[in-house]
């Protein structure tokens, strides 16, 4: 049997420790104690002691104070709290990350994509580039080919496509022949031959023909003197030329192929020859009988002048003569000679 020792009430449950009323510490009827309970405190009405349920509770909680005398019994300050149970932790925070993590690996394949892309196109734009570069300076070696298979090593950059190229070997009598005023013109031996009158140059164009315009065009020519000797005025190439109220117009290239070789460059306009170019002394020029290849070539309103595959000068065409069609030029009584006449665009 063990009792309260606050509130009196006796268990016959020796499993119990504790007051189901005031949880104080049950002690035993059996043991000798030095409390007199009815010295100093006065016991309530008897309460049923018939017996409860058995409750165990943990040893370590601490005891409540006892209630006031002659108050009614109070329930328990405290019960067993269920256990707490383990909180679910939302999943949204690992789908974002997951989210965001996907996203950043995507912008970043994307990035090495497009600079990968860019290296490639770089690459490929520097090959094109040597590969133009190479192609260029085989086009000027071509080019650059004189009547003697001579290769100059000047390279220009204005070396002109060949897609379209018409050559004239005065095979066929297509030029005028006969003799005027100023000269006399013929074909001997599939060469165009030309004899002027002394004090005079005459110019003859080429047939009215398409392929005879010189606009954009690179045109060369070879010509030689048939003595040796070189008209005092000069002979060679003209461009551009076109009869207006029976007058020349046209750039004239020509040379002196003597002693002191030399170079000019005449616009003839309307009767009236306005020098672009003075005399000047070139020492790629050939003299005697030797040939010689003169070339022009013309983009837009820009014309370079060569000889023998050399660089001469270059002038703009201020006239804006762009029509026109391709000539041959010479002056007083020595013979000189045209042939292998090449147009290219």
């Amino acid at each position: 049997m063990k009792r309260c020792p606050q509130c009196n009430r006796t268990y016959s449950d020796d499993a119990l420790s504790f007051c189901l009323d005031d949880g104080s510490p049950l002690v035993s009827t059996a043991a000798p104690s030095s409390f007199d309970p009815s010295a100093t405190v006065q016991y309530p009405q008897g309460r049923d002691t018939s017996p409860q349920p058995t409750i165990a509770y943990p040893s370590q909680q601490p005891s409540m104070p006892p209630p006031p005398p002659q108050s009614p019994p109070s329930p328990p300050a405290w019960s067993p709290m269920p256990a707490a149970q383990p909180q679910k932790r939302s999943a949204w925070p690992w789908i974002l990350g997951i989210g965001a993590v996907l996203v950043f690996m995507g912008i970043g394949v994307v990035i090495l994509i497009i600079a990968v892309a860019s290296i490639t196109n770089s690459n490929n734009n520097n090959a094109n580039s040597n590969s133009n570069r190479t192609a260029n300076r085989n086009a000027n070696a071509n080019t650059n080919k004189n009547a003697n298979s001579e290769t100059n090593a000047n390279e220009n950059s204005n070396s002109r496509s060949t897609l379209t190229n018409f050559t004239d070997d005065f095979s066929k009598e297509d030029w005028r022949t006969g003799a005027s005023t100023y000269g006399t013109m013929w074909y001997s031996n599939e060469e165009y031959h030309m004899k002027g009158t002394k004090g005079y140059y005459f110019v003859i164009y080429g047939p009215d023909k398409p392929e005879y315009k010189t606009k954009n065009a690179t045109v060369r020519v070879g010509t030689r003197s048939i003595d040796g000797v070189s008209p005092s005025t000069g002979y060679g190439l003209v461009v551009h030329g076109e009869m207006k109220n029976d007058q020349l117009e046209d750039y004239a290239f020509i040379i002196y192929s003597g002693d002191d070789p030399k170079y000019k460059i005449v616009d003839q306009k309307a009767g009236k020859d306005t020098t672009m170019v003075e005399w000047t002394s070139f020492s790629a020029i050939r003299s005697g009988t030797q040939p010689n290849q003169l070339e022009v070539r013309i983009r837009d309103r820009k014309l370079d002048f060569y000889i023998n595959g050399q660089f001469v000068t270059s002038i703009v065409d201020t006239e804006n003569y762009q029509t026109g069609r391709v000539g041959l030029y010479t002056s007083d009584e020595h013979e000189v000679a045209f042939d292998d006449l090449e147009i290219s665009r």
